[in-house]
């Protein structure tokens, strides 16, 4: 009797372990992720995110500015210039954003930390004078995932790509708690149009002008607005693809604001061509030839398409930068691909659109691929219950579980079984992605991981030497 006992209090206790210590639970979107560590002790409740310091802060933004100058360069732009006031008014909202756990290219007056209603208002408050265009980004400790989950993002993508910017201010804070327990803000703008604000040409006689573009309400006469703005776009190529053509990128979008997909919290990574503004009106996209296909053991996968949409159907009315543009949308800028489902990991892919250039017919085709995860093993809907691998130490496996659909589980949950003798690392990749490492097993054994929105559990039993 007694040892029976014994019995039920030690699994009294396990149970406790296991529902409490084992328990991860993060929410979607999955900017929430990056709050779990890489490495998590099995029993520890709450991740520990720590403060960014001011010397992590500033290398953090000059890593972020220099990654991001790299993907430009990558695909044949300008590089971006540091501006010191735009990178002002960057710090000044990443840390309002920060400090009021806010997700917004707004700040409202009444709030710590106001530095400006908009973006463009911070930025004439720090001295600049010309409009600009704001991206933001929430909740990472390191600078690339920041500028990676923008890339993933149409329209904050066009603004970093944008072939007319030439200057941006980076702004990086966080206190380590809350909702957006850091955020990066980043500022672009164009050197020549802010020059001209500073002391713009009287305006002539018969010709076109623009009043509310500078600061000090200066009129800007039509050409030099635009001469400002193709000083910087000549420099730059005829035409752009992202992802670039070989280039890597993740599988998956989730949400972005403002929301191109708001039926879909999931989907696929969206693939886009992008025009340089010299040749709006010269490139006219074909409409119905914007395709995207696997290729796989020498065949080629449609990929379908929740929607294609360009700049003159696009279904958000107002974007981030459209308070820095006065061009008109009835020409062909920019055209998107959204991939109803995830993209798989591991895999190539090849993008192929026609359009009309002085009256020929051409087409474009280029091919990426979506990062390779080792130890991939995929849980199709018929495999979902329990699964049993085979684990060695050092050994690592990558755990993913396809959403059947663009919606996915509100709570994403990783229950976690794994005795104090055995050392294992594992984390989230994204949302329906999970990574194991076995670090080491004296004495062999085994360990489960569960997912919850699939109800998925997978026992690992460990193979010794």
């Amino acid at each position: 009797m007694l040892i029976r006992l014994l019995l039920y209090f030690m699994l009294g206790l396990f149970l406790i372990w296991f529902f409490n210590g084992g328990l991860e639970k993060i929410m979607t979107p999955p900017s929430d992720l990056s709050s779990i560590p890489e490495q998590q002790n099995p029993y520890q409740k709450t991740p520990v995110v720590k403060p960014l310091t001011p010397s992590m802060v500033g290398a953090q933004e000059r890593e972020a500015m220099l990654y991001l100058n790299r993907i430009r360069q990558s695909v044949q732009l300008t590089p971006l210039q540091y501006n010191s006031m735009l990178s002002n008014a960057a710090r000044h909202h990443a840390n309002y954003s920060s400090l009021n756990n806010i997700q917004s290219h707004e700040e409202q007056a009444n709030l710590p930390g106001f530095s400006g209603k908009s973006p463009t208002q911070r930025a004439f408050n720090t001295g600049y004078l010309s409009p600009v265009a704001e991206v933001i980004a929430y909740n990472h400790r390191r600078p690339h995932p920041f500028i990676d989950d923008l890339m993933s993002a149409i329209y904050h993508r066009l603004s970093l790509l944008d072939m007319s910017k030439d200057l941006i201010g980076i702004g990086i804070a966080g206190n380590g708690t809350g909702v957006v327990h850091s955020s990066l803000t980043a500022l672009l703008g164009n050197q020549k149009l802010n020059l001209l604000c500073q002391s713009p040409p009287s305006p002539k006689p018969g010709t076109y002008y623009y009043k509310k573009v500078c600061q000090n309400d200066r009129p800007i006469a039509k050409r030099d607005y635009d001469k400002a703005l193709n000083q910087v776009a000549k420099l730059n190529p005829k035409l752009l693809t992202w992802p670039k053509s070989g280039g890597e990128v993740s599988p998956v979008f989730y949400e972005e604001s403002p929301d191109p997909l708001p039926e879909c919290n999931v989907s696929g990574y969206p693939i886009h061509l992008q025009v340089n503004p010299i040749y709006a009106g010269r490139i006219e996209f074909v409409n119905d030839t914007f395709q995207v296909f696997e290729l796989k053991n020498n065949k080629s996968m449609p990929v379908i398409a929740e929607t294609i949409f360009d700049n003159k159907n696009n279904p958000v009315a107002s974007l981030p930068s459209s308070e820095d543009t006065l061009a008109t949308p009835e020409k062909d800028r920019w055209i998107a691909f959204f991939p109803k489902h995830r993209l798989n990991w591991n895999s190539r892919y090849q993008a192929q659109i026609q359009y009309q250039e002085g009256g020929q017919l051409k087409t474009l085709r280029w091919q990426f691929t979506t990062q390779n995860q080792p130890g991939l093993v995929t849980f199709s809907a018929q495999q979902r219950q329990k699964r049993t691998l085979k684990i060695k130490k050092g050994q690592t496996y990558t755990l993913y579980f396809p959403p059947s659909q663009c919606k996915m589980a509100s709570t994403i949950i990783m229950r976690k079984q794994i005795p104090k003798s055995i050392d294992v690392s594992s984390h989230f990749i994204d949302g329906e992605t999970i990574q194991v490492t076995l670090n080491s097993a004296p004495f062999g054994g085994a360990f489960s991981i569960a997912y919850g929105p699939t109800q998925s559990v997978i026992r690992f039993e460990i193979e010794t030497d």
